[in-house]
């Protein structure tokens, strides 16, 4: 019972920070744009990737950067909140679906697509 009261409220503080998490990691202006035409993905477990295969090379930057950026903001509230770092991009990917834009891919745990 300890152990699982620690979860729940490592989580609230998991979700509290994610009203104080860099804009950088969310809103970027070419990761807006290449989600909106389709060609970058956001994933339920908060990382982005590549949905088009003809995919120019400046999306695929964008992704390693968005998804380096993002790894390490999830790893550092993991730690804060002693809990797996996987959990943390559940929450982000559930928070990302509300602020992405129309048009976005979400890729859905099963493998397939959803769009917003």
């Amino acid at each position: 019972m300890r152990l699982l009261l620690k979860h729940f409220l490592a989580l609230v503080v998991v979700f509290a920070a994610l009203h104080a998490a860099p804009g950088s990691v969310r809103a970027d202006a070419r990761l807006d744009a290449y989600r909106a035409n389709g060609i970058i993905a956001e994933r339920f477990d908060g990382y982005v990737e590549i949905r088009d295969s003809k995919a120019p090379s400046e999306a695929r930057a964008v992704v390693k950067n968005v998804n380096a950026k993002r790894r390490a903001l999830y790893k550092q509230r993991a730690s804060e909140s002693s809990v797996p770092v996987a959990e943390v991009g559940k929450v982000f990917a559930n928070k990302i679906v509300n602020t992405a834009p129309p048009g976005t891919y979400f890729r859905q745990s099963g493998g397939g697509y959803v769009q917003k």
